[in-house]
């Protein structure tokens, strides 16, 4: 299994941890480090090091996923990352890559060929939506029945 770690700024891990489990459940081995505006940055690094330690210890590897290239919670990721074979880390996090990630993380040990998949789904859960008139309801996905479910 490979564990994740889901850091950004303010809430932007909690909110989408959220969102993860109300659609695909529970997750394991997996952890949030938020950046906290009034945090000093060598708290924020110690924790995210500490998750990272937590994780490596009880999976085969792990998937950093953050909000901005070059953002604080980025660059720490990255240096804590630094000299680990079986880490990567992700920038642009969303929510389709998350899900995806989460329903395909417990039968992979390639962390490599995990983070590729996670950059293909955030890819294509990017796209520009418009109802055309006389259309009578948004999309859903090519043949989903996931309207009558509320998700």
């Amino acid at each position: 299994m490979i564990g994740c770690i889901v850091t950004g700024h303010g809430e932007f891990a909690g909110g989408l941890a959220q969102a993860l489990t109300m659609i695909a459940g529970e997750q394991e081995h997996f952890e949030l480090v938020p950046f906290r505006e009034t945090e000093p940055l060598d708290g924020f690094a110690e924790r995210m090091k500490a998750a990272l330690q937590r994780l490596l210890g009880q999976t085969d590897g792990v998937l950093i996923f953050t909000d901005l290239l070059g953002g604080t919670p980025f660059r720490t990721a990255m240096l804590a990352a630094a000299g680990h074979e079986n880490v990567a880390v992700l920038t642009g996090t969303n929510l389709p890559m998350l899900i995806e990630i989460g329903l395909m993380r417990s039968a992979q040990s390639d962390v490599q060929a995990l983070a590729r998949t996670a950059e293909e789904a955030g890819r294509a859960g990017i796209q520009a939506a418009r109802l055309e008139p006389g259309g009578s309801a948004p999309p859903s996905g090519a043949g989903s029945d996931d309207d009558s479910e509320g998700i």
